[in-house]
Parts: structure tokens; C-alpha cells; sequence
């Protein structure tokens, strides 16, 4: 494809004049110039496909504004977006079924569609917790094996709309946050009026939840710690990991993102706290594998990808558990933990995919 000056789409959520992730797509954008390449940031009402033309934001470096823009389609679109508001995902996903561009990135399922599909892979399934549909009866024949639960939405991010059950004797204590982070905490002394309310909480929520084994996460005196790992492509079209970035939340906040008070700390340090040399260089080829693995898997049914962000736990005995994978997944822990190097290279690379995929004959 002989283009002069590749322009690349970055899809995204609007509202307004508000734009989501308007720093890491500013850094985007002077990425893309570096790599003389056009960088345009729209959202699915930003664009007609029919007429060529999409109405969109790019960034101004000399005066550091993002400001309209009208102008053709986009070479190919990298796709950032996050929203997953039912009524607000649902247009989404709408125009992405119906968009005939060049995409980095594919769809992958939901959460629950997600571990069904992961768990037919003989080599990932032991990485799975105990996962189910949330609906009548679940509680009971999960808590008799799990002391610890989690009621997740999914389709869902930065720990909202998650609640923690933990079964103590005669009572199930409740906490988490609902979709407007608001911290929810309750106690019940029976299993069906848990079930009553949980059911009823997810009704009100107005998506579908599952219900998941919890794990030994307490790596760190009251804390929950787990870890992100960074899983990209490269110009070759290989798959490698950028990075590897622990997180650690007190316990009261249920997950460790950072939007629930969570904080990045480096990975074989955070190992360090509770195993021996050997085990930390154990527990980090483990991660290494199965974080590898879980692209090559996805692909296979769902089609291409640029990167993902794939949260792993690592229990008190040193188990290694695949939590969630991330299509859109947030770099900020690397700078948050001092991974600048890394923090670099993971905003460069779909950049790079991009203009080397758009300078390449018979792209």
C-alpha cells in the first residue's frame, strides 16, 4: 500500500467533550508523529463509512490541544474502546459488527463466554478458578467449596460492580463496589437470603454476573496482591511480553486495581516478600508461559489482536491463576512502578504494528 502519510483511527468512547484515556492518546498521538503517521481519535458517532469520512479529534503539538478534525477513513484503526455501560456498549458493538475498516484488534468475549472458551484448552484450564453462572442455586453449591466468592459483571472494569463473599461460620459477609464505586458492605446469617439479595443486586445492575472462586491472594500482611502482565505484538508479527507489574490493595478494597486504592509495585519484589529465589524464578517462567499461551489460544477462534492485558494471581502457596484478560488494557502501572522503559515501548508498539503494517507491500 503506497500511502505518503498513514493515518491511523483510534476508536474510542465521547461524550461531549469528554474524550476517555485523553493522556495515553496524547501520547499516541506524538508517538505516530514519530513514525510519520496521522493519528485521528474518533468515537463510533464520529464516523460514516459510506461517505468516507470520519469527524474526529487530533492533536495540535505546537499548541498541545486536541481539536475537530474532518477527513478521510482511517489506514487502520486500533480499537480503544472501554465503556461497557450496557447502553452504551450496545451502540459499540453495533458499529463495530457493521465497520468494514482495518482493525489491530478483533472483539473478544465477555467474561463468562471468555472462561468457557479458555477452559476447553487442556494447557489453560488448570489456570481457571472455579467460575459460574450467577443465578439461583449458584451460592450454595459453590460456598460449600470456596470460603471466599466473587460476584462479577461480565462485561466490567476497574473493580466496579464487584462484591466479595466470605462465609464465616453462620455468616456471609458482603463488600465491594457498585458501578458508581460506591464501597457496599453487608451481612447476612443465612445462605438463601444471600442468594436473595445478590440476586437482587445484579438484577438492579441490570447485566449478567458470574460467581468465581476466591483466591489466596494475601502475598503481604492484609493486602490483595496479584500482578499484570503485558502480552504485545511486534512489527514480525510475534507475540512478547513488554512487561510484568505486581499490584497490592489493602483488603478492605476487595481487588487491587488502582481505581479501588490499589498501588503498582514491582513483581519479583512483591514475590520476594513470600517466597524463597528459587520459587520467584519458578512463579515468573510460569507467568511467562501461560501468559504466551493465552494469545496463541485466543487467536485461534476470535482472529487477530495487537496486545492484552492479562491479570494473574499468584496464591499464598505459589499457584499461579489466569484472573481476566484485557483487550484494552491500561499502562499506567509501569509508570506507577517505575517501569519507564517499559511504559515507553507499551505506548510504542501498537504504533509501530501500525505503521509497519501500512508500509509493508501487500499489506
Amino acid at each position: 500500500m503506497n500511502i505518503q502519510r498513514p493515518l491511523v483511527g483510534v476508536l474510542t468512547y465521547r461524550n461531549g467533550n469528554f474524550i476517555a484515556g485523553k493522556t495515553y492518546l496524547t501520547r499516541l498521538a506524538l508517538t505516530a508523529e514519530t513514525h510519520n503517521c496521522g493519528l485521528i481519535v474518533y468515537s463510533p458517532a464520529d464516523i460514516d463509512e459510506n461517505k468516507g469520512i470520519v469527524y474526529g479529534f487530533v492533536y495540535d503539538i505546537k499548541t498541545k490541544v486536541w481539536r475537530r478534525k474532518k477527513t478521510h477513513l482511517p489506514h487502520i484503526v486500533y480499537d480503544r474502546f472501554s465503556n461497557m455501560l450496557p447502553e452504551v456498549f450496545k451502540k459499540y458493538a453495533a458499529y463495530r459488527s457493521a465497520s468494514r475498516l482495518t482493525y489491530l484488534n478483533n472483539r473478544f468475549a465477555h467474561k463468562w463466554n471468555a472462561h468457557r472458551f479458555l477452559s476447553q484448552d487442556q494447557h489453560i484450564a488448570p489456570y481457571l478458578p472455579d467460575t459460574v453462572l450467577m443465578q439461583r442455586g449458584a451460592l450454595q453449591r459453590m460456598i460449600r467449596k470456596h470460603p471466599i466468592l466473587y460476584v462479577k459483571p461480565v462485561n466490567g472494569s476497574g473493580g466496579k460492580g464487584i462484591l466479595r463473599i466470605r462465609h464465616n461460620g453462620s455468616i456471609f459477609e458482603m463488600v465491594g463496589r457498585d458501578r458508581q464505586n460506591n464501597i457496599i458492605r453487608n451481612i447476612m446469617r443465612t445462605c438463601p437470603a444471600t442468594e436473595r439479595f445478590l440476586l437482587t443486586w445484579c438484577q438492579r445492575q441490570g447485566r449478567t454476573f458470574i460467581l468465581q472462586q476466591g483466591l489466596a491472594l494475601s502475598l503481604l500482611p492484609n493486602s490483595i496482591c496479584d500482578s499484570r502482565v503485558l502480552v504485545q505484538k511486534n512489527e514480525q508479527d510475534e507475540w512478547m511480553i513488554t512487561g510484568m507489574v505486581g499490584k497490592q490493595s489493602p483488603q478492605q478494597f476487595v481487588t487491587s486495581n488502582l481505581q479501588s486504592g490499589g498501588r503498582a509495585i514491582g513483581l519479583e519484589e512483591l514475590l520476594g516478600y513470600r517466597f524463597s529465589v528459587k520459587e520467584v524464578s519458578r512463579i515468573l517462567d510460569e507467568i511467562r508461559r501461560v501468559s504466551l499461551l493465552l494469545p496463541r489460544h485466543i487467536e485461534s477462534k476470535f482472529g487477530n489482536f495487537i496486545e492484552f492485558g492479562i491479570d494473574i494471581g499468584i496464591d499464598t502457596k505459589g499457584r499461579v491463576w489466569i484472573i481476566e484478560v484485557n483487550t484494552k488494557p491500561n499502562r499506567e502501572l509501569f509508570r506507577l512502578a517505575g517501569q519507564l522503559d517499559v511504559y515507553q515501548t507499551s505506548i510504542e508498539m501498537p504504533i509501530r504494528v501500525a505503521a509497519h503494517r501500512l508500509l509493508t507491500p501487500n499489506f
